[in-house]
């Protein structure tokens, strides 16, 4: 007898998840079906190395900007086939502006678990969504 969750679980690198707010960020997103890998707001090491096997990188709200900035910056200097992770934001202001970075996704914060994975499942093309296993009719309710 077969499993049907053969499909490789995404994993989602999270940019200041030692707050409080990226801890539960990690509580979130593991609970909606993602793997996430922590990284400390202010990381040492090669970018592209601490993305390692992430399908996304989450940059948390309230991160100093001139690390987010260089964090994003410096994706894909030593690994090409980092350059395409997509990017998503979460902001905290109106004017906060998100990384230089063509494709990053700015969602405001703070959002429902929901509606940051709705963000999260439409940056990932190619990537079956974690809800989609074991809640299609959910899916199928959005968007009506």
């Amino acid at each position: 007898m077969r499993l049907h969750h053969e499909q490789p679980t995404t994993t989602i690198a999270i940019l200041g998840a030692d707050t409080v707010v990226g801890g539960a960020l990690c509580a979130l997103l593991e609970g909606s079906g993602y793997r996430t890998t922590p990284l400390d707001s202010y990381p040492t090491g090669v970018v592209d190395e601490l993305l390692d096997g992430a399908d996304l990188l989450l940059l948390a709200p309230r991160l100093d900007e001139g690390v987010r900035e260089a964090f994003v910056g410096a994706m894909g200097k030593s690994a090409p086939q980092r350059v395409g992770i997509p990017v998503v934001a979460l902001s905290t202001a109106v004017g906060e502006d998100p990384p230089e970075k063509e494709g990053v996704i700015s969602v405001p914060w703070p959002c429902e678990i929901k509606v940051l994975v709705d963000h999260i499942e439409a940056a990932l093309p190619g990537v079956p969504p974690a809800s989609a296993a074991s809640n299609n009719s959910t899916t199928q309710a959005r968007t009506g």
